[in-house]
């Protein structure tokens, strides 16, 4: 999916602002290739593409909630992380400071652009930097979504920073990846090691979602080897607009369904929490059939009376 697509997929119809449109990679090191010169390879992707640069940044709203994001085109020299790609995500991560305004990364990347020789290894530690004082000097929210692929610098800097870090299916996720760590080490390296199902389970990020149900209001992590429930939410604009709670699973008692029918239908699943009440579990985006709520329900009675 090209960023073009994703941003009119994530962002409200109508509110997507773009930032540093202009700006433009040039040749810092005069890079000298037997190929096509490294300026000709620029421009011949913006013209393929219809893009200057390998990420897109801008203001939008997310359900009504205002958002920095930033999108990587891989279809952009491979949404390699050069110069402008780096100055262009700090920008919106500096922006987003000065404003509070939650930060998203989508990912995209095959790591840094060699054509620019150590100046795009630079924009590993500026952005890094730029995260660390807006998540801990600022207190504010960053949220990296990984895609296929996410690899080499960029796995090792800024996709791999968010305070929740979410990965589509099936995406390819790796520092180097597994040709290079063949050729390099003479070692095979097992397939589906780099899988996003496989790190799940290694702890390397927080939920798998679809590409559909990412503009979703929150999600639900439950995690049978660490015996906890994450539930989280975008509450209303504000301070306490994120809402994350965690609970261990043996304090779960029961799950109930509430099912009303009529012109207001009404159809939500609790989880009863030892001590603290009725969770909903339904989402507010979610229009599930009564039917749905039945099997979900079910299978979730199924997944914690195993837990325990």
């Amino acid at each position: 999916m090209g960023s073009s697509d994703r941003i009119e997929l994530s962002v409200d119809s109508g509110t997507w602002d773009p930032m540093d449109e202009d700006m433009v990679s040039i040749d810092p090191i005069e890079f000298h290739s037997e190929e096509e010169p490294y300026r000709d390879r620029i421009n011949s992707y913006q013209r393929k593409t219809g893009l200057t640069e390998a990420v897109q940044t801008g203001i939008g709203q997310l359900n009504g909630i205002p958002i920095a994001i930033g999108v990587m085109d891989f279809q952009f020299m491979g949404g390699s992380m050069g110069s402008v790609v780096g100055e262009k995500i700090t920008r919106l991560i500096e922006y987003a400071a000065n404003r509070s305004l939650p930060v998203i990364m989508v990912c995209a990347s095959g790591g840094a652009r060699m054509q620019e020789g150590s100046l795009s290894l630079m924009q590993m530690a500026k952005i890094s930097s730029a995260l660390y004082d807006y998540q801990f000097n600022k207190k504010l929210f960053y949220v990296s979504i990984l895609t296929s692929p996410t690899t080499g610098g960029v796995t090792a800097s800024f996709g791999m920073l968010g305070d929740i870090i979410i990965a589509e299916p099936n995406a390819y996720i790796a520092f180097a990846g597994k040709r290079v760590i063949e050729q390099t080490l003479n070692k095979t390296v097992p397939d589906g090691s780099q899988a996003a199902e496989y790190l799940f389970h290694k702890g390397l990020f927080d939920p798998i979602v679809p590409r559909n149900p990412l503009k979703g209001s929150g999600y639900d992590r439950f995690d049978r080897k660490e015996g906890i429930v994450c539930i989280f939410r975008w509450g209303f604009p504000g301070i306490n607009r994120r809402i994350f709670l965690r609970f261990l699973m043996r304090e779960i008692q029961s799950i109930r369904m509430e099912v009303k029918e009529g012109l207001y239908p009404r159809r939500v699943l609790y989880m009863e929490i030892r001590g603290q009440g009725a969770i909903p579990l339904t989402r507010t985006d979610e229009n599930l059939t009564p039917r749905e709520i039945e099997q979900k329900a079910a299978e979730l009675a199924y997944f914690f009376a195993r837990a325990n």
